[in-house]
């Protein structure tokens, strides 16, 4: 039990510390008028990085049992670090030069990503987190209630994205 706290717990830093919320942006305050800056590409490849290896992670957990194990506070700490990834995909959706760094750095990240899957994989990660309440999601982590509606979402489209990855 108690290290289900701690992995929640940290799962649930990370998400904070990263800024992973639906509408996240970078704000730069010169004037009166706040402006959005463009994210960088460094970050844009890393969110890739972190996408890829929870997919190979949520892939492997899949392949042994069969099935995404929600009572798997490891899981769920992936799927959640799936979504923030995922969701800084989204809200950067009308730029490609941050699409295109996801993508280096979704393939650079996992077994089962390549330039074939690439896109197909960011698209249901982009509808993912279009469908995802990120605060409902991290609220169920942090309660422990791994069988959370929005968990169960998140679990399926997930284990529909790891169903593209050849066998």
């Amino acid at each position: 039990m108690k290290a289900n706290i701690i992995v929640v717990s940290a799962a649930a830093l990370m998400l904070t510390a990263c800024g992973f919320t639906k509408n996240a942006t970078t704000n730069n305050s010169t004037s009166s008028t706040t402006t959005t800056q463009p994210a960088s590409s460094t970050e844009a490849v890393q969110m890739g990085k972190n996408a890829g290896s929870s997919l190979d992670y949520l892939t492997a957990q899949y392949k042994s049992a069969g099935k995404l194990d929600m009572t798997n506070m490891m899981n769920i700490a992936s799927m959640l670090n799936l979504v923030g990834a995922a969701q800084q995909v989204y809200t950067n959706k009308a730029d490609q030069s941050y699409r295109q760094n996801f993508i280096k750095g979704l393939i650079a990240n996992s077994i089962n990503i390549d330039d074939l899957n690439a896109e197909t994989v960011t698209d249901q990660l982009t509808t993912l987190a279009e469908n995802t309440n990120v605060d409902k999601l991290n609220s169920a982590m942090q309660k422990g209630q791994a069988t959370a509606t929005e968990v169960q979402n998140v679990a399926s489209s997930v284990t529909n994205i790891i169903n593209m990855f050849k066998k």
